[in-house]
């Protein structure tokens, strides 16, 4: 996984960098090590608050999750299980089997 921090108005801290890291790890185990996906954290610093964005791109699917908070520590624990829902969700939805598909029946139904 690629991970690609942004700022504006923002200096990112080493500190930052860890955490940021350490819980995007997390996404990594539902990706399956999939060297494909690329995750960027953006923090905006507005008057009082930060605003920090989560963009993961995986194949042609962007998972994207914002939050504005009083510091960007407490928005990156916010946006990370936003973006772990929606990964589940369409991973629901990759693993329902197709409309159209043949019904299988066991032999002893067949002959009743």
């Amino acid at each position: 996984m690629e991970i690609i921090l942004n700022s504006k108005n923002y200096k990112i801290t080493d500190d930052f960098k860890k955490i940021a890291e350490k819980k995007l790890k997390k996404l990594e185990k539902v990706f399956n090590d999939d060297e494909n996906v690329t995750a960027t954290v953006s923090v905006t610093k507005e008057k009082t608050s930060y605003k920090t964005t989560l963009v993961v791109k995986y194949r042609s699917f962007d998972f994207r999750a914002e939050s504005e908070d009083g510091t960007p520590y407490d928005a990156i624990d916010i946006i990370i299980p936003r973006v772990e829902g929606q990964i589940r969700k369409q991973k629901d939805i990759w693993g329902k089997s197709k409309k159209g598909t043949e019904n299988v029946y066991d032999e002893d139904e067949e002959k009743k």
